[in-house]
């Protein structure tokens, strides 16, 4: 097998740093894809055939012929050629089969051509009045530990109507990625005892290194004062933290967060919002950074009580993508570039979920996005691809 030995440069960050990489030489994905990259700006790219996985694909089944929700790839390597494995959330149309989310699988050899598992859904809420993720069983993140063989998924589940639990997180796993079983200790709670500025966990991302995964964990809070007064819940913010974990059920998370939202006036794209992040890595740490990060950046949150349950619903808009870098896991996270990244294939903001993976030189984001259907009568949601040269050039 032939490889190929790259210099990468990185400039705009605290002068000039070259790395050296020995990569496998791979087809480059413009090579593979039936579509075009159309160019954005800051050498982004986005794949014109987007969405590359939605609610419109031939084969779609009811359980999520409504919405496709939060998501997570793995990306593996076969013979020197990457292959990516989905999980995602989808959401019915008919209220006969119920409303919530379930969780389905999906496999691509290019990231661009998907095929669904017929078992679909493989991860589903629980069927019991008083199950903690009853009504919704949505991705949080996936990871693979390469020493067992043994895929984890940690989710977020949701009981409504059971004495207000609202949404929480669980666990489960599985050897090949089809069959899973559920934590017996589910629900979670792994911020117990955590001075985190957030109490549950709803969005995260993890990464299996020296024997433990790595996680990156997003959750909305608000200032805490008694009633339900609107003042209160205009300060809801999302907010992102760290934990580590060895078998994927006890956490040691750190007390502080990792990046917070920019909170400058209301003018950033991340104001009031850092969520959803996605973690890769390149260069080695030490004459830069080895972690990167895509997030979703939310300029405005909003948080509705519900005096019913007391459950308090989080909704966000003006929705964008942006990045952050630093040389540890756990410390020292800063925003790397000055903007969003230029990707929204809506033109309304609506970017959210990323996925980010560093493929044969360059950045590949997929992301949720909104997407008009083939007679533009209605609009879907769906995953969208971008792809980049990195490091790019922070202005």
């Amino acid at each position: 097998m032939k490889r190929l030995l790259v210099l990468l440069v990185l400039v705009g960050c605290g002068g000039e740093v070259e790395y050296l990489s020995l990569i496998t030489e791979r087809p480059d994905i413009t090579e593979v894809a039936e579509c075009a990259f159309e160019e954005t700006a800051e050498g982004w790219q986005e794949y014109t055939c987007s969405p590359v996985f939605g609610v419109d694909d031939p084969g779609v089944q009811p359980w999520e012929a409504l919405e496709i929700g939060d998501f997570d790839i793995l990306q593996r390597e076969v013979f020197g050629a990457p292959f990516y494995q989905l999980f995602y959330s989808g959401r019915a149309v008919s209220q006969f089969a119920g409303s919530g989310s379930d969780i389905g699988y999906a496999l691509s050899m290019d990231g661009t051509s998907w095929r669904r598992h017929p078992w679909n859904p493989l991860v589903q809420r629980g069927e019991l009045t008083h199950s903690w993720d009853r009504d919704d069983a949505s991705v949080g993140c996936v990871a693979f530990d390469g020493d067992a063989g043994i895929y984890h998924l940690w989710y977020q589940g949701t009981n409504v109507g059971d004495a207000g639990a609202g949404t929480l997180f669980g666990h489960a796993t599985s050897g090949d990625g089809v069959l899973w079983k559920k934590d017996l200790q589910n629900p979670l709670d792994p911020l117990r005892g955590a001075e985190l500025p957030f109490g549950r966990v709803w969005g995260c991302d993890a990464l299996y290194e020296d024997g433990r995964f790595h996680m990156w964990i997003s959750g909305a809070h608000w200032d805490q004062g008694e009633g339900l007064s609107d003042p209160l819940y205009e300060t809801a913010r999302y907010t992102m933290g760290y934990m580590s974990t060895r078998d994927g059920t006890f956490f040691d998370p750190l007390p502080d967060p990792v990046l917070e939202p920019a909170g400058l006036f209301g003018a950033d794209f991340d104001a009031e919002g850092v969520h959803k992040p996605s973690v890769f890595t390149f260069g080695d740490g030490t004459d830069g950074p080895k972690y990167w990060m895509v997030y979703a950046g939310y300029n405005q949150v909003t948080a509705e009580p519900n005096p019913a349950n007391g459950l308090v619903t989080i909704g966000s808009a003006e929705q964008s993508l942006g990045m952050a870098q630093s040389t540890d896991a756990e410390f020292g996270w800063e925003r790397f570039g000055e903007g969003a990244v230029p990707l929204d294939f809506s033109g309304a903001a609506t970017a959210d979920s990323p996925r980010a993976f560093f493929i044969n030189g360059r950045v590949h984001v997929f992301f949720r996005d909104d997407f008009p259907d083939p007679l533009g009568q209605f609009v879907n949601t769906g995953i969208g691809l971008g792809i980049a040269p990195f490091p790019r050039e922070a202005e």
